[in-house]
């Protein structure tokens, strides 16, 4: 397959670039999903200050979530996902948009990092035993939610078993993070899901390819290889048909407007607690950082409204 052909609609000019790629195959039984999210991943780490091992857990959630919201289509649509668990991270929390827009974070963002082998960060160590829960607020009377327990806290096999678990779709995700001292090297994620119709020859297929050692997404990015060169690798399937591609990105939408709203919703007894504080407060996102100062009358003239 040449290199236009990999030129898929919606894709940013330069390959190199976050985006994420859809295609069909096997007839139509199968859909694939790849992502690159190496800049999100840095600027997760940067904003938040995560060791190494967080780094790759966080970065592995924000990329894994990406790829299971690339089903909405609607403008205000949103998905929470959530772990809570017994490792020292502790739990990480992610909102993803229609937009491709994501944002998260850790509860713990320092955790001293272990290992499987030389170069393979132990992830499964730091997130510990848990749940994995999926909220998605579609416009509807109310959210889907569904959560499962973790399997591994890899988080790549987390999501697999949500998906098969609560949404009944049979999948393939890996996820993948590299870093060295210089910071995040690559990072992107596959998803393989297999659709009505599919035949035990499908499935069969779709289990050897993923059983078969295929190499881990970092490496074939460090080789060279885009989202929809690696779905061409994987699947295998000379009548693979790209569909769309769309960009992602870091982004979280706070503003002090926002910010107030919140503190709105504390209740008139709270407010009038704070309106006491001649220094005002200060409140901070969770998933920027961003600070917000709000003074005295400010306060008070939430209690006004």
């Amino acid at each position: 397959m040449s290199d236009d052909l990999y030129r898929v609609k919606g894709m940013p000019e330069d390959e190199k670039d976050d985006h994420i790629v859809r295609a069909v195959a096997l007839g139509g039984h199968v859909k694939a999903v790849a992502i690159r999210s190496k800049a999100i991943v840095s600027e997760a780490q940067k904003i938040h200050n995560t060791s190494s091992v967080v780094t790759a857990a966080l970065g592995r959630f924000l990329t894994g979530s990406l790829l299971i919201a690339e089903n909405m289509k609607n403008e205000d649509d949103t998905q929470t996902t959530i772990i809570r668990a017994d490792g020292p991270i502790g739990g990480m929390t992610c909102v993803c948009d229609s937009k491709g827009h994501v944002r998260g974070y850790p509860l713990e963002n320092d955790v001293p990092s272990t290992y499987h082998k030389p170069g393979k960060l132990n992830v499964g160590a730091a997130v510990g035993k848990g749940t994995l829960t999926v909220i998605r607020d579609l416009g509807l009377r109310e959210p889907f939610t569904g959560m499962v327990e973790l399997m591994s806290g890899e988080i790549a096999e987390d999501f697999t078993y949500y998906l098969a678990s609560s949404e009944q779709t049979p999948s393939v995700v890996a996820l993948g993070v590299s870093m060295d001292n210089s910071g995040v090297l690559e990072a992107g994620g596959m998803m393989i899901q297999l659709m009505p119709g599919a035949t035990e020859e499908d499935i069969d297929y779709i289990e050897k390819r993923a059983n078969g050692g295929f190499p881990d997404i970092t490496f074939l990015m460090e080789e060279g290889f885009s989202p929809a060169k690696i779905l061409d690798l994987f699947l295998g399937d000379p009548g693979i048909e790209f569909t769309d591609a769309y960009p992602v990105s870091y982004h979280c939408p706070c503003s002090k407007e926002r910010m107030s709203e919140g503190i709105a919703a504390l209740g008139k007894a709270e407010l009038e607690k704070l309106s006491e504080d001649p220094d005002g407060i200060e409140t901070q996102c969770h998933f920027c950082n961003r600070k917000y100062r709000f003074g005295r009358d400010e306060i008070k003239a939430l209690l006004n409204n």
